[in-house]
């Protein structure tokens, strides 16, 4: 135990003797760390964008006046049972009514409805169809536009979004791919850096390490206070990394709920904090293994251990 505490205290010394090394290495584990983060978090955002989109993509069906409840039906039926077809929504006249106030509450359209009377409805009835995936909805739409249902749709409006997520998926790929090269260079210039902290510290310690040698101390008890060291430098960039992560998500999270009218589409903060262990631990224990492989390199290099 006495041992342990003695490998403790050589760690912080060598950690706080060079303390403006030690702050140099730190920040370059953090920006290494920082820059794999927020790839996970912008690869996240590109993916709950997608199926928020997804979400909102629909083809609405606009019917005749005048269509029977029966036929109204049974052309919901036979959208319904589609295999592509994920729901189908039925929007009465009135709800189409309604929906036409709000959206022109503050417009000089809403005057258009002065013409009819109270009691008077000038909506129809629609459908809204969602598909499983983007790629059906033309599937959907060749099956409305069959012959036999032209006596009852009056006609069909599909916005294509298919551009819009062709845009988002080139942008996030092309951050993606440069920002791989950019933390490539952060990982080897912080393995650069903790090679010459660790030989830096070996340096000013040397006599001290020769005399505990010829004490008889072993290997492991000159290589551990290096290997201890170079830890918490990892420890220390984590937890740097971990703070700024969380303050800047939940900073940013009101602003992602108004966007996305809801915190149901996006929440970066729950992001980080259901994958914690998977995203913050692997991370920790990568730069933990390039930590120490450095260390024992510059040990065993420059001590001759």
């Amino acid at each position: 135990m006495y041992s342990f505490f003695r490998i403790i205290k050589f760690a912080l010394q060598g950690f706080f003797r060079n303390f403006w090394l030690s702050l140099v290495t730190i920040t370059m584990m953090f920006l290494s760390i920082f820059s794999v983060t927020l790839l996970l978090g912008i690869d996240y955002l590109k993916q709950a964008t997608l199926k928020g989109v997804e979400q909102k993509v629909d083809i609405l069906v606009s019917l005749k006046p005048n269509v029977s409840k029966e036929n109204l039906d049974s052309l919901y039926d036979d959208l319904k049972y589609l295999p592509e077809v994920k729901k189908v929504t039925i929007i009465t006249p009135e709800d189409n009514k309604r929906l036409f106030q709000e959206r022109n509450a503050e417009s000089s359209v809403l005057k258009a409805l002065d013409v009819f009377n109270e009691n008077e409805n000038p909506f129809n009835y629609n459908l809204a169809v969602n598909a499983y995936d983007l790629n059906q909805y033309q599937k959907i739409l060749d099956f409305i536009q069959q012959e036999k249902y032209a006596p009852l749709i009056e006609g069909s409006a599909f916005h294509n979004y298919e551009e819009f997520i062709t845009q988002i998926n080139k942008i996030a790929d092309s951050v993606n791919r440069y920002s791989w090269y950019l933390i490539g260079i952060f990982i080897l210039i912080s393995s650069i850096v903790i090679f010459n902290t660790i030989h830096m510290s070996i340096y000013t310690r040397k006599d001290e390490i020769m005399i505990i040698k010829l004490v008889g101390a072993s290997n492991w008890f000159v290589q551990l206070p290096f290997i201890i060291e170079s830890l918490l430098y990892a420890l220390l960039a984590l937890a740097l990394v971990i703070l700024l992560v969380f303050t800047l998500a939940n900073f940013l999270q009101p602003s992602l709920n108004v966007y996305y009218q809801g915190s149901d589409v996006i929440n970066i903060t729950s992001y980080f904090q259901t994958k914690f262990w998977l995203i913050f631990g692997g991370q920790f224990l990568a730069l933990a293994f390039l930590n120490v492989a450095s260390t024992l390199f510059a040990v065993r290099k420059y001590l001759k251990v």
